[in-house]
């Protein structure tokens, strides 16, 4: 994937969570929405989710019963998102 299609796919998931803000998704759930604009696979959309959280636009969701992360979109990326930057 080149640089140009990583940031393209990281505005794709940013938009996917900020359209769905109330929830958190694990990796697969996002990458399946994702992919019906961009195909990725799971670990290309994994690298997007964990370079978002590292720019604390998105949080991870502790799962108590297990090991599987859980992304949301935080408040600073749900701005981000509505001011198309």
């Amino acid at each position: 994937m080149t640089n140009t299609q990583k940031e393209e796919l990281r505005r794709l998931v940013l938009g996917w969570l900020a359209q769905r803000a109330a929830l958190a998704f694990n990796v697969s759930s996002v990458q399946r929405g994702v992919s019906r604009e961009m195909a990725a696979t799971e670990p290309e959309v994994l690298e997007a989710l964990l370079f978002l959280e590292s720019q604390t636009l998105l949080q991870i969701v502790p799962n108590s019963l297990g090991a599987t992360r859980y992304f949301q979109i935080t408040a600073t990326g749900t701005l981000v998102y509505e001011r198309g930057q």
